[in-house]
């Protein structure tokens, strides 16, 4: 078997999540835009669901908003140190995430690891919104368990999974991996639930799990 690392990006890869702050920067209603993220948090939507209807909302141009996250959107630290082990050792690299292509290109093209793919929603900027879609890893649209369904292929596929990240979204996907490094609203959940995870705050951290993890697999 294979081993796979599967990483969030929003608060995960970056400090802080970019979706709050793009929706901060540029919602014209951000009191409807809250009450939206109420809704989300109260279970009422998926987060599919939530960027969907959330994204509309921004009426802006491309260029804006990724000037923008070029701007003020900070990786976390040991990132860049993480990316390169992974690619100098053959460990596949994926980065999962419900957030949207719009931020994550110019968030990873900023740090020069425009290199490295992901799977995230998709954004059409247009006059009328942002239109917000997501697919599973057959290419057929789906609004509910994005991250889940590229960990289910890959341990379908006879993967081991080594899984980090930091939210509501994570829950699924982590409960289903062989390892989990979690940080934030996660590690809450996993700790409340006794489910085995690995606290981190940066990448270095990231990195020392990881190789841990391949000598206890005898990698």
């Amino acid at each position: 078997m294979a081993l796979i690392v599967q990483s969030d990006f929003d608060d995960t890869i970056t400090v802080g999540n970019v979706s709050t702050m793009v929706h901060k920067a540029f919602a014209p209603d951000l009191a409807l835009w809250q009450a939206m993220e109420d809704e989300y948090h109260a279970g009422k939507y998926s987060v599919e669901e939530s960027n969907i209807r959330e994204f509309a909302l921004i009426r802006r141009s491309r260029a804006e908003i990724e000037e923008y996250v070029r701007r003020n959107v900070v990786v976390r630290e040991g990132f860049g140190e993480f990316v390169r082990y992974c690619e100098a050792e053959n460990i596949k690299l994926v980065v999962v995430s419900s957030g949207l292509d719009l931020y994550i290109r110019p968030t990873l093209e900023k740090a020069g690891l425009a290199r490295l793919g992901f799977r995230s929603g998709n954004a059409e900027v247009t006059p009328k919104g942002i239109v917000v879609s997501y697919t599973d890893p057959q290419g057929r649209p789906l609004t509910k368990g994005f991250k889940d369904a590229y960990l289910r292929l890959h341990k379908r596929q006879g993967h081991t999974i080594f899984y980090l990240g930091d939210g509501h979204s994570d829950y699924g996907p982590a409960e289903e991996s062989d390892f989990v490094m979690a940080r934030s609203t996660l590690r809450k959940w996993m700790e409340s639930n006794g489910l085995p995870h690995t606290p981190f705050e940066d990448f270095h951290q990231a990195l020392r799990s990881l190789q841990a993890f391949r000598r206890k697999l005898g990698a």
